[in-house]
């Protein structure tokens, strides 16, 4: 799976950085749940008042979806090797 980042400056001008975004295509059925989730991630880090530069949307998705949805989107494609 590809990852993106995502830099912009907070409503204070700090620059602030979201890492490991996931990239899908738009036919995947995740994908519109993960860009209402982004939106809202994007939207609580602008209003923050803590000055954190670096965010993990990864680490905020496990905070926030059910285990088996996380577990689907980011491990659903790893293969056993023995």
């Amino acid at each position: 799976m590809m990852f993106k980042c995502l830099e912009f400056k907070d409503c204070f001008g700090h620059k602030v950085t979201i890492s490991e975004i996931p990239v899908l295509l738009p036919s995947d059925p995740n994908f519109f749940m993960l860009t209402v989730r982004l939106e809202v991630f994007v939207k609580k880090v602008f209003a923050n008042k803590d000055h954190k530069e670096n965010y993990s949307f990864k680490h905020y998705l496990a905070s926030v979806l059910k285990w088996p949805v996380y577990n689907k989107l980011f491990f659903g494609s790893l293969l056993n090797n023995a």
